[in-house]
């Protein structure tokens, strides 16, 4: 192996210094907050609770080192987190929220927009010592699209190599008309859109629904079966259907046009893992073929413009790597999820191995760091050498 590794999937807690930034008014509803219990611990973030069970087992060495559990930093410390990195093999990163991923579960626009414009300051100062080997993504609500617009210009301004929407804005799907000067705009900047999994509405207790068939009443039944916060755990649900909705801004962006309308428009999946790609290629495709009930009308195969287009990131999915042959390694970025217990960090490379052995030195090496340098601009002879 003569490239350094890229990690196209990292997080970074929000620290003092950020909340701060944070308008006084919404700051309280804002903040994560851990209110322990002798069997666990009440998590409050954004008006909502949810119940944490406690541990029932000592933790690993390795799990120690995750979930910044001995990094006070949360991340912020540039030569511990690279000194952390290296250790498992990465070289250069692409960094995303910790627990601000839940912005956009507030249904208060102006609350979610000037959380976002905080923390874009603020993690474009932290991570602006190292922006040749860590691209930071920048928060954009889009409850109000004009607003939106404006956020996207002033961080494309200060730098920001990849702007990041909810993965899912259920009361306003992606292919609706509304968002056309925001897809003009991050086309024309040439930047990639990012739709990083577990945002927006897609967050805890989520499952597949049809928002405009849900009544008023069905509305109230479902918050008050929440309610009770024991309830409110996580489960399988949480994290496996919250990955599937990596699928909803592929056939989003595809089936309504947008992809045609802006064939310079780059975006990414990211934490969704991409075993489900190939079949929502191959079903785009399929009805796409076959439906004669009035479904868009696209100049090419549904797959063809995701292959042109789009990319999805991968760490542990060997279900990805044996579909290779039918979404090409062009589509996929690795990335380790650091600090996340699901991640793969510290002990990354039996599964950099395992992308290895499914494809040629040339696809490994694209999906390990190739892609990631083209569609973040990062500069692999650069980071070689800075090593």
């Amino acid at each position: 192996m003569t490239y350094p590794i890229i990690s196209s999937d990292g997080h970074v807690n929000e620290s003092d210094a950020m909340w701060t930034r944070v308008p006084e008014r919404f700051r309280d509803l804002a903040r994560t907050r851990f209110d322990k219990r002798d069997d666990g611990l009440v998590m409050s973030f954004h008006g909502s609770k949810v119940f944490v069970p406690k541990f029932d087992r000592e933790l690993t060495e390795d799990e120690r080192d995750r979930e910044f559990r001995r990094d006070p930093s949360g991340g912020t410390d540039l030569a511990r987190r690279a000194a952390e990195q290296a250790r498992d093999g990465v070289s250069a990163e692409v960094v995303f929220p910790n627990s601000l991923l839940a912005l956009g579960t507030s249904s208060n626009a102006e609350f979610n927009l000037a959380v976002a414009c905080a923390y874009n300051d603020w993690v474009h100062e932290v991570f602006a010592p190292a922006r040749g080997r860590i691209v930071a993504a920048a928060q954009i609500p889009v409850d109000d699209i004009a607003a939106a617009v404006q956020e996207a210009e002033r961080c494309l301004a200060l730098g920001f190599r990849t702007l990041m929407v909810p993965c899912a804005y259920a009361w306003r799907p992606y292919d609706r008309p509304e968002y056309e000067p925001l897809w003009s705009l991050i086309e024309e900047s040439g930047v990639p859109l990012n739709f990083h999994v577990f945002t927006g509405n897609v967050f805890f207790g989520t499952d597949f629904a049809s928002v405009e068939q849900m009544t008023a009443d069905e509305f109230t039944e479902r918050r008050l079966a929440t309610s009770e916060l024991e309830h409110r755990v996580e489960r399988l649900s949480t994290t496996v259907i919250g990955m599937a909705a990596g699928m909803g801004p592929i056939v989003h962006l595809t089936g309504g046009g947008v992809l045609e309308r802006h064939p310079r428009l780059r975006f990414v999946v990211t934490e969704a893992e991409s075993g489900w790609l190939a079949w929502t290629l191959h079903a785009m495709d399929a009805m796409q073929n076959r439906r004669r009930l009035g479904l868009k009308t696209l100049s090419m195969r549904p797959s063809e413009y995701f292959k042109r287009q789009g990319a999805a990131t991968i760490c542990d999915d060997p279900v990805a790597l044996a579909l290779l042959d039918f979404t090409g390694t062009h589509t996929l970025l690795w990335g380790n999820d650091y600090p996340h217990d699901e991640g793969t960090f510290p002990r990354s490379e039996p599964y950099r191995e395992r992308i290895r052995r499914a494809t040629t030195p040339e696809g490994a090496k694209a999906i390990l760091a190739g892609n990631a340098a083209r569609l973040y601009g990062f500069d692999l002879e650069e980071i070689a050498q800075a090593a």
